[in-house]
């Protein structure tokens, strides 16, 4: 009799030890080329640990990530920011910022800078192949736009004249861009464009954690919050 209840409590033992032990698996989007995303990802680990969950971040495309979800192999996103056209109809959003992008507008140093906003339908973007947030700007413009596939060919780009701007945070400039590179563009405006925010998304299997996760993360970017979210908004 006491070896039984002896193996019914290990059994019970290992059975909750199974149910904590609960992996999700989520893609890492960088949409906006920041490498400054420690304290996010901080605050979304320590999120889902309270709830006796673990984070398995997978850096991903957004476009192979969408795929995945459509399939159900992922059980999220990190980094996903709201811009237009976005498509989300496989999952749901957990309703905390966690991470804000202020975008300038960058033009080559031997150009007059843009006036103003209203004035980009006349001028051509270029964006980088697979970072959704162009998209913005490829739609507001009337000479078409141009693709590349890394941040020095932007500025490659302008120098050339094949481009007239590109957008960006001024911490991608920062740490995306060499010295050299850094010195042959200017920000116009006083001001940022515009600023994206960034959210966590769950697949649509997991609405049972939607209220929890939002709480917790709500508690943990207070703990890790995002330093840089208002340092680039002016000059």
């Amino acid at each position: 009799m006491i070896r039984l209840r002896r193996l019914c409590w290990t059994l019970l033992l290992l059975s909750n030890a199974a149910l904590g032990a609960q992996t999700l698996k989520v893609a890492l989007i960088d949409h906006d080329l920041d490498a400054g995303e420690e304290a996010s990802i901080k605050s979304l680990k320590l999120a889902a640990n309270n709830l006796n969950i673990s984070l398995q971040l997978l850096p991903l495309p957004e476009i192979r990530a969408e795929h995945l979800m459509e399939y159900d192999e992922l059980d999220g996103e990190a980094f996903a920011y709201e811009i237009p056209g976005r498509q989300t109809k496989n999952m749901f959003k957990i309703d905390v910022p966690i991470e804000s992008s202020a975008l300038w507008i960058w033009v080559h140093q031997s150009q007059s800078c843009i006036e103003e906003p209203s004035e980009l339908a006349h001028f051509k973007p270029v964006g980088i192949t697979g970072i959704p947030y162009f998209e913005m700007f490829y739609q507001l413009s009337e000479l078409g736009y141009e693709k590349v596939s890394n941040p020095h060919k932007l500025v490659t780009m302008l120098r050339l004249g094949r481009a007239d701007y590109f957008a960006a945070t001024k911490r991608s400039i920062n740490n995306l861009l060499d010295e050299l590179e850094q010195q042959q563009i200017k920000s116009c405006f006083k001001q940022a464009y515009t600023t994206i925010t960034s959210y966590f998304y769950l697949n649509n299997k997991h609405q049972h954690l939607a209220k929890a996760f939002t709480q917790e993360l709500s508690k943990a970017i207070l703990i890790y919050p995002d330093d840089d979210a208002n340092k680039d908004d002016v000059e």
